[in-house]
């Protein structure tokens, strides 16, 4: 069961989530977000931009969603399976309906070049990337 906001975890004993782990999360996250966009190129081409748009909102939104039918519940697919959440540095808090901080977290890798050098962070001692400072969250083991 996720952490309710009322119960944060002291951010000082999360464990940060590894590199391998995020990135492992993030190709599972490409293939759900991309998925709708490939079922509707395959009934018409026509309508693969609402399939790109359907991409774009689960990208952007992906950590804040709310718990559905036990799932998901401030994760994305991709971070549920890989046992990984992003929280709120300072509080430890879930990211459920705050989805100003979680576009904050996305907006960085929508940027073309820039999003290779973001990526690229999670190797850095604090694991961090521009999305993740911007924001103030980290990601950690769930």
């Amino acid at each position: 069961m996720p952490v309710q906001p009322s119960s944060y975890t002291s951010v000082s004993t999360l464990v940060k989530a590894s590199p391998l782990q995020r990135f492992v999360a993030v190709f599972i996250d490409g293939i759900i977000g991309y998925l709708p966009a490939w079922l509707l190129l395959v009934v018409s081409y026509k309508l693969v931009v609402i399939g790109y748009f359907i991409a774009i909102a689960y990208a952007l939104t992906k950590d804040a969603l709310p718990e559905t039918a036990g799932f998901l519940g401030g994760q994305s697919v991709g971070k549920k399976l890989m046992g990984i959440k992003a929280v709120k540095e300072d509080t430890g808090a879930s990211l459920v309906g705050d989805y100003g901080t979680a576009i904050t977290r996305q907006v960085s890798l929508l940027i073309p070049f820039f999003n290779l050098i973001d990526a690229l962070m999670v190797f850095s001692d604090d694991r961090k990337r521009f999305g993740d400072k911007w924001a103030k969250t980290i990601v950690v083991k769930a």
